[in-house]
C-alpha cells in the first residue's frame, strides 16, 4: 500500500509552522523570515492580528460556556449588529468603533447575567460585580456616543433625503 502524497499546502504549512516556532524561541533568521512572509501574505496578519475578533471569540466562549448553539447564535447576532450598525460604511472608524460597541455589548450583558445571580457572593464581591458593570455600561455607552459624533462628520455618511412639505392648495373660486 502506497503512503498518500502531501499536498503543496500541507508542506508550506508545516515549514511555516516551523519558521514560527524557530521565531517564537528567538531565532533571528527565522523572525526575518517569517516578516517576509507576512508582507507576502498580508490576508495572513489581517486575519490573525484582528484583536477585535480576538476579543469577541473569547467573550463569547465564556458566555457560551461549551453551549454550541449559544456560540453560533451569538457569532449571528453580533454579524448582525455589525451590519446594522455599519449599514454601507466601510470608513476604518466607524468600523473600529462598531468592533468596540459589540465588544461592550458582550461584556456588559454577560456581566448582567452574572450579577442577576448574587447567590454565595459576599457583600465585598457585589460591590466589585456593580463596579465592574457599571464600567463596561459606561464604556458601551461612550463608544455608541463617538460613533455617532464620527458618523456626523464624514462625508456622506448623514444624508438624509430631500424631502419637500407641500401645502395644499386652496380652491380658488
Amino acid at each position: 500500500m502506497t503512503e498518500p502524497t502531501r499536498t503543496p499546502g500541507e508542506l508550506e504549512k508545516k515549514a511555516l509552522e516551523s519558521v514560527i516556532n524557530k521565531a517564537n524561541a528567538g531565532n533571528l533568521d527565522a523572525l526575518r523570515l517569517l516578516r517576509k512572509f507576512l508582507d507576502q501574505q498580508p490576508q495572513i496578519w489581517d486575519e490573525v492580528g484582528d484583536v477585535a475578533k480576538i476579543a469577541e471569540k473569547a467573550w463569547i466562549t465564556l458566555i457560551a460556556n461549551g453551549d454550541s448553539l449559544v456560540k453560533e447564535s451569538l457569532q449571528k447576532k453580533l454579524a448582525a449588529l455589525k451590519q446594522e450598525i455599519l449599514g454601507d460604511s466601510d470608513h476604518i472608524l466607524g468600523k473600529m468603533l462598531a468592533d468596540v460597541i459589540r465588544a461592550t455589548w458582550l461584556e456588559m450583558h454577560y456581566l448582567m447575567s452574572v450579577d442577576a445571580d448574587a447567590t454565595n457572593r459576599t457583600a465585598g464581591q457585589s460591590t466589585l460585580m456593580l463596579k465592574r458593570l457599571e464600567s463596561a455600561q459606561r464604556r458601551y455607552t461612550s463608544a455608541i456616543k463617538q460613533y455617532c459624533q464620527i458618523k456626523k462628520m464624514l462625508p456622506g455618511e448623514h444624508l438624509q433625503p430631500d424631502l419637500r412639505i407641500y401645502r395644499p392648495q386652496q380652491d380658488r373660486a
